[in-house]
């Protein structure tokens, strides 16, 4: 990524997490980004735009770092895990951004439902795949891996969002552990 549309973009997820999107103005990202106005429009054609490229990137993050990590693992179980690992450690290292996407993505599906296809068609897949190989090895319940995949997802996304809401700390190991014992075994003893 070019040096410039990375400051765009650190800016902008600073900026957004701190005031919400509507709130923000260009300008205000631009000179955050040590950047005129005019570069900021060479990037990027509006603050929609903007919205679009940094949603599209924090999810190609995600699934890259995820697909690496679980590329030599075998065991489904395995996988999930790491999988949950791994987008809870992106987000405790990402927090604003984690901040700006339950802010501007979850709450204007409308405006960026291609991106929420595009999600689905990389992230959700992932995890729907492992769901079914462990499925098929008769290792996972006979259940929708789709649902599976999303509940999933939704547990991560929203637990690591109440922490950086609500809580003074996140401790990213104590709820990996928590959120893995909850999605595979339940609350009841």
């Amino acid at each position: 990524m070019h040096p410039k549309r990375k400051r765009i973009f650190n800016a902008a997820v600073n900026q957004f997490s701190k005031k919400g999107a509507s709130s923000t103005t260009m300008s205000e990202i631009a000179r955050e980004a040590e950047v005129g106005k005019g570069t900021l429009y060479r990037y990027f054609e509006n603050k929609e735009d903007l919205i679009s490229s940094l949603i599209n990137c924090g999810f190609k993050n995600i699934t890259e770092e995820v697909k690496a990590e679980i590329s030599n693992i075998e065991q489904p179980v395995k996988k999930l895990k790491k999988s949950i690992e791994v987008q809870l450690e992106f987000y405790d290292q990402n927090r604003n951004f984690c901040r700006f996407l339950t802010r501007e993505f979850w709450g204007y599906k409308n405006k960026f439902s291609e991106n929420i296809k595009e999600i689905r068609n990389s992230y959700t897949v992932i995890i729907e795949d492992i769901i079914a190989q462990g499925k098929e090895k008769m290792i996972f319940k006979d259940l929708d891996p789709e649902l599976a995949a999303v509940s999933l997802i939704g547990i991560v996304n929203i637990t690591a969002l109440h922490w950086f809401m609500f809580k003074e700390e996140f401790s990213v190991d104590k709820i990996k552990e928590e959120v893995i014992e909850i999605y595979f075994n339940g609350l009841i003893r």
